[in-house]
């Protein structure tokens, strides 16, 4: 067998894998807590998505602008700048006002809910999450076929074999009061 075929076979290969990737979706997940941020981004990697990340908030706003994620998961508490004011900001950017953005928040009360809505956040989603109404959440935004998800709530009743838990960190008071002005 020629050797000479090779690299003709790994041009293919390489060409096929870029394509892959600009196939794939591409979701910024925003989160301050690392051992969450590594649970969320294994996660969806395993299920086909590119992941952008960041800790910070207004980082967040530089990467959306420049990299054009199809969707964001936001944390509601980040060490610079509130979740939800960063939601604010990113809805009213020409840039980024049709990216989708879905709160991912271990602030799981209905007050919170109303605020993340009104913010600009497609949907909340509490912690801990559901991997399945992750998922089924994230493909009503991404899919081409209209969503007959409607609106979107906290999940209360999973199945103890779909859950999985995302760790939050003990947040400061500072920031609790910060995002609770919104």
């Amino acid at each position: 067998m020629s050797r000479s075929g090779y690299p003709e076979a790994a041009e293919k290969t390489k060409t096929l894998a870029h394509h892959d990737n600009e196939n794939r979706k591409r979701i910024l997940v925003v989160e301050d807590n690392q051992l969450s941020l590594a649970l969320l981004k294994q996660l969806l990697e395993v299920h086909g998505y590119e992941i952008l990340e960041t800790p910070e908030g207004l980082e967040a706003i530089d990467i959306a602008r420049d990299k054009q994620p199809d969707l964001i998961l936001m944390d509601i508490r980040l060490p610079d700048i509130c979740g939800l004011e960063v939601t604010r900001l990113l809805k009213q950017d020409e840039q980024t006002k049709t990216i989708p953005i879905i709160a991912v928040t271990a602030l799981a009360t209905a007050e919170y809910e109303k605020k993340g809505l009104k913010s600009g956040c497609d949907a909340y989603i509490a912690k801990p999450i559901t991997l399945g109404n992750l998922l089924r959440t994230i493909e009503s935004f991404l899919s081409s076929v209209p969503s007959a998800v409607g609106s979107l709530h906290m999940d209360r009743s999973p199945t103890p074999s779909d859950r999985f838990q995302v760790v939050d960190g003990l947040e400061g008071p500072a920031r609790d009061a910060q995002c609770g002005n919104h």
